[in-house]
């Protein structure tokens, strides 16, 4: 737990003859082998170290005092009367072994090496016995390190490799009555991870408003900043840039902060991994090949369109084309893609830059989102005179994209020509693969669904037990789940003089690749839960039927 002030060592007080030897060690180690470890001095393990420049060769100890030229080191193991001889031989000391818990030696050797860096650490962490990677009780670890962080930029940085080597996307600082909670987002929840006394929480934030260069005096208006890093995987020793998004707002109590976690190093592999099925992907796959036409992706924030963007880019982003973006923000640096960033207060808005970009000869175009008449008149005519757009809009679903392009005011003659698709997503967490077990879907599950058993295979149905991997969630991990909608020229004809009723009458004709089908094949083939399905979609996706060619399509999904 962290404290306004670092506690004193044992050390220290046994040196000022507060307390005695014994009574020193039984501070430090409890019946059960569990060491204190913000009670430990760090010189004593420096002075013990030092005499140890290849660390390899040590067995597994913990300095835990030193007194009287005797080591008193802490073991998880029994260590041979050789072993000890030569710890002694090297220290001029005497070596008494204390027998510890496997979890303290762990919990100690952890914070021992993220404390070695300056720089943000994202290693995974190694069991030190068995050499075997684990995951980290991430509560525990996190107070354990912020109570040892020499300051606030200290903690903070703490803080924020947690984040990175838990899969955070997010970090939540929110003043409180109590103190300042942390709470990472992790596969698109919110989870408590520690408090920092109230003491300090103010001085938490300005601390990261120093490492922001933000106006640290005006705490009464929101303000937004961007803080660019390294951190190191143990995969790359030269170290991994990091860029972070970093966003105050007065609140009751103080001020509240978000820092959205970016990476630079490309996180996208490919389009197989997304979450398409083989139909659905194939379809996608023969659009990104047209030489012209707008492709449109919907879904609010967080629902991964970013990431299919970024990967569909890459895949074609060759040495023939040249592809060119204007987002607000860039978050990722693409290689081979000229990527440009909206300054409104500088003029540069959506439609200035895609102005522009039309006179770079430019053959495939990335606009970051549609929000205003010009932008969508521009992209749509962008489309028509040879282009390929990729742009994203905010719908509830696929097939209300087409109402929205509408309502914003492009000629429905224009956008009927230039439009090739809509894909509409969600991310859905992903059952566990360590603590997955059969389970068996209930009536409830199947009427949530809108199926029958003849409908499905009960055997492939699965749920997250929970266990230390996932945080006890049952899920780890994220997939798409995508609704797609394939123009086609019946569909050209619908945008240009049908309605709403009409298309959707001919969707259920065709058999539809909605979310309420998807939904179903996910959860079938053992990817997700129903409840999962059902957090994540919008209700209206999971109400609409279209009944006519569903089942059909919904088989195909399944059988792939």
């Amino acid at each position: 737990m962290t404290s306004a002030s670092p506690l004193r060592s044992v050390w220290h007080q046994l040196k000022n003859r507060e307390i005695t030897c014994e009574e020193a060690l039984q501070l430090l180690v409890d019946r059960d082998g569990t060491v204190t470890l913000s009670l430990l001095d760090p010189d004593v393990s420096h002075r013990f170290l030092r005499e140890f420049p290849d660390r390899s060769s040590l067995p597994p100890v913990i300095p835990l005092l030193l007194w009287q030229n005797c080591f008193y080191l802490g073991s998880p193991v029994p260590l041979s009367l050789e072993a000890i001889r030569c710890m002694g031989d090297r220290t001029l000391t005497e070596i008494r072994i204390i027998p510890i818990a496997d979890k303290s030696h762990a919990n100690c050797y952890r914070t021992q090496r993220l404390n070695s860096t300056s720089q943000l650490n994202a290693q995974p962490f190694v069991n030190p016995l068995t050499g075997e990677q684990e995951q980290e009780d991430i509560i525990e670890i996190t107070s354990e390190l912020l109570s040892r962080a020499a300051d606030q930029i200290g903690r903070i940085r703490t803080i924020i490799s947690g984040a990175l080597r838990n899969r955070a996307s997010d970090i939540h600082l929110e003043p409180t009555p109590e103190g300042l909670r942390i709470r990472y987002r992790i596969d698109g929840i919110l989870r408590d991870i520690t408090m920092l006394p109230l003491e300090i929480s103010r001085r938490a934030i300005v601390a990261l408003k120093v490492m922001a260069d933000m106006d640290i005096a005006d705490s009464r208006r929101p303000q937004d900043a961007r803080i660019g890093e390294q951190y190191t995987t143990g995969h790359d020793a030269s170290g991994l840039g990091l860029d972070m998004r970093v966003s105050t707002l007065p609140c009751v109590g103080g001020e509240k902060a978000v820092i959205r976690l970016l990476p630079r190093q490309n996180p996208f592999s490919c389009m197989e991994e997304l979450g398409f099925t083989d139909r659905t992907l194939a379809i996608y796959k023969s659009w990104l090949q047209q030489p012209q036409g707008v492709v449109i992706f919907t879904g609010p924030t967080g629902s991964g369109k970013t990431s299919t963007l970024y990967t569909s880019l890459q895949a074609i982003a060759t040495e023939f084309v040249n592809v060119v973006t204007v987002e607000d923000p860039v978050e990722y640096i693409l290689p081979r893609i000229t990527q440009t960033q909206v300054h409104e207060a500088a003029g540069m808005t959506f439609a200035a830059g895609l102005r522009a970009i039309l006179r770079q000869d430019p053959d495939i175009i990335m606009v970051g989102e549609i929000r205003d008449h010009e932008t969508a008149e521009t992209a749509v005519r962008a489309a028509l005179t040879g282009h390929l757009v990729l742009t994203t809009l905010h719908t509830n679903d696929a097939v209300s994209a087409i109402p929205r392009l509408k309502d914003i005011g492009p000629d429905p003659g224009l956008l009927s020509d230039a439009l090739l698709g809509v894909v509409a997503q969600r991310l859905v967490r992903k059952i566990c693969p360590h603590c997955a077990e059969p389970y068996t879907p209930t009536e409830e599950d199947l009427r949530a669904l809108g199926i029958d058993w003849a409908d499905t295979d009960p055997t492939q149905w699965r749920k997250g037990r929970g266990c230390a991997r996932c945080f006890g969630s049952g899920f780890l991990g994220r997939e798409a789940i995508i609704e797609m909608l394939n123009v086609d020229d019946r569909i050209r004809q619908l945008i240009y003089e049908g309605t709403m009723t009409q298309l959707h009458h001919y969707l259920g004709e065709i058999g539809f690749d909605s979310f309420r089908v998807a939904a179903i094949a996910k959860v079938s083939q053992g990817i997700t839960t129903v409840q999962e399905v059902l957090r994540v979609l919008p209700h209206s996706a999971m109400n609409r039927r279209y009944p006519e060619r569903e089942a059909k399509a919904r088989m195909q999904v399944v059988n792939g």
